[in-house]
């Protein structure tokens, strides 16, 4: 009987060996050309309780983990583009090890080479790529829009030690834009319909606008459209806002807020271009006059800026070119291009706007904009004696306006255009009872910063300086 016993231990120790399947890199295979994020497959099961892997990339070690299990497969993933890989030859190696008497001990290992192609892989072709927007009818563009702020401070005397400030959150949103292409023209000219959107599984958003501290929901049926005729490069030909109009027989809907979003897609170089070019660009963010809904022309704003073609390279399973388009001034300047209505004094401000363009499809893919004010204030006191000035309040980018309301006598036009620094979305119209036709009360549009009281942060009793950064980030992403 014990002889039994044990013959069956011994045969439950050896089905548990046969069931240990073996380690080993399955996928990419071996020579593969590879780009983007790459997925590293290793068979379940392989890796024993208490256990993990280390992968290493030419012989540096990136990082030690248990990979997740996805279907028959951990799966490593390796972000090239993330990592700052460059192309070429490399080699992967994965490292089986289990702790052993406190010590961690190598069990097996795997590697296989691969080839980087994130660059290489795109030709240029001799004359340069001319970069324009594919417009077809019907076609719907969605975009995850994603905002955050935030601000960072250090002190002359902290700065001169060797500080580093460190980035504070101060505000996060997030929305979807839609670009409906709702008709074509012979030159190559799109008729676009650019709305905000819920995000997915909802039928409403959150969002701030502007005299706001706390964000107001916004339905579906509240987001109204706003139209542009497109050039190829996506210059705007005009832009408008059609009316509000009843349906027959109605009171006008009672009081209703709608929300237009003026997100200009980003405009392209007017010639043929290579990797290292530069040319006069236009940096473009929405506008809307308030005053003026019914004659409404142009839903935009242009300020001059310095575009470069900073390279091809693979970007979302996509051949992209990107392009850069840099903004650095004092903040009169911007005043004086109404690019915002704030009174920032001279202060020095760059707009930086990073934008992926798919050369197969002819649309955006991604877009990053950055908007930073750079502060350098004086304060006095001891450290973290006197309370520092609070830093005036920045609003959100292109201009919101009001819908034209509908209804009987009386009733006024108000509201103001947002200040717009950088993109941001509009704000609403109230639309109430006992208001003509075109009339509404337009609201603010983006949000605009709160003020932040700085301490001081002077020595001694003796003046010194305080440095602030407000970084305003936007961060478009199709939607696949």
């Amino acid at each position: 009987m014990k002889r039994w016993i044990g013959s069956l231990a011994l045969a439950c120790v050896a089905g548990s060996a046969l069931a240990q399947a073996p380690f080993t890199i399955v996928r990419p295979a071996d020579e593969s050309r590879v780009r983007e994020k790459v997925r590293i497959l290793i068979p379940k099961g392989s890796i024993p309780a208490g256990g993990y892997v280390g992968f290493f990339l030419d012989g540096n070690l990136l990082e030690a983990t248990v990979p997740p299990v996805s279907g028959r497969y951990h799966v490593y993933t390796l972000d090239t583009k993330g990592r700052g890989l460059s192309d070429g030859p490399h080699k992967v190696e994965a490292v089986l090890y289990v702790d052993y008497k406190e010590q961690p001990r190598i069990v097996d290992r795997s590697s296989i080479d691969i080839r980087i192609a994130n660059v290489s892989s795109i030709p240029v072709p001799n004359s340069g790529f001319s970069l324009r927007y594919r417009f077809v009818p019907g076609t719907q563009w969605v975009y995850t829009l994603q905002q955050r702020t935030t601000l960072s401070t250090i002190s002359e005397q902290q700065q001169r030690a060797g500080g580093r400030a460190a980035e504070l959150p101060v505000e996060y949103e997030k929305f979807r834009m839609l670009y409906a292409v709702d008709s074509a023209y012979p030159n190559g000219d799109g008729l676009v319909r650019m709305q905000a959107m819920p995000l997915k599984g909802k039928d409403y958003a959150d969002i701030t606008t502007s005299g706001s501290t706390t964000p107001t929901r916004y339905y579906q049926d509240q987001m109204a459209p706003i139209y542009m005729r497109l050039r190829p490069n996506g210059t705007q030909v005009y832009g408008s806002i059609p009316p509000y109009i009843p349906i027959e027989g109605t009171s006008g809907g009672g009081d209703r807020t709608d929300l237009f979003a003026a997100f200009p897609l980003p405009s392209l170089p007017n010639r043929s271009v290579r990797p290292g070019d530069s040319w006069a660009a236009r940096f473009q963010r929405g506008a809307i006059n308030l005053e003026k809904l019914n004659d409404v022309s142009s839903v935009v704003r242009t300020f001059p800026a310095r575009g470069e073609f900073v390279g091809v390279e693979w970007e979302m399973g996509h051949p992209c070119a990107k392009i850069k388009n840099t903004i650095e001034v004092g903040a009169k300047s911007l005043e004086a291009a109404k690019l915002t209505n704030d009174d920032l004094g001279d202060d020095k401000v760059s707009l930086n706007e990073t934008v992926w363009f798919a050369l197969d499809r002819r649309q955006v893919l991604k877009v990053v904009r950055d908007v930073t004010v750079d502060v350098a204030q004086q304060t006095t006191g001891g450290f973290g004696g006197g309370p520092g000035g609070g830093y005036p309040g920045m609003g959100g980018y292109p201009g919101m306006g009001g819908r034209p309301g509908m209804g009987g006598p009386g009733g006024r036009m108000g509201g103001t255009p947002i200040n717009q620094m950088p993109p941001g979305i509009p704000g609403g119209g109230q639309r109430g009872p006992g208001m003509p036709p075109g009339m509404g009360r337009g609201m603010p549009g983006m949000p605009g910063m709160p003020g932040m009281g700085m301490p001081g942060a002077g020595g001694a009793g003796g003046p010194q300086t305080t440095y602030t950064k407000l970084r305003i980030q936007y961060i478009f992403t199709l939607e696949k």
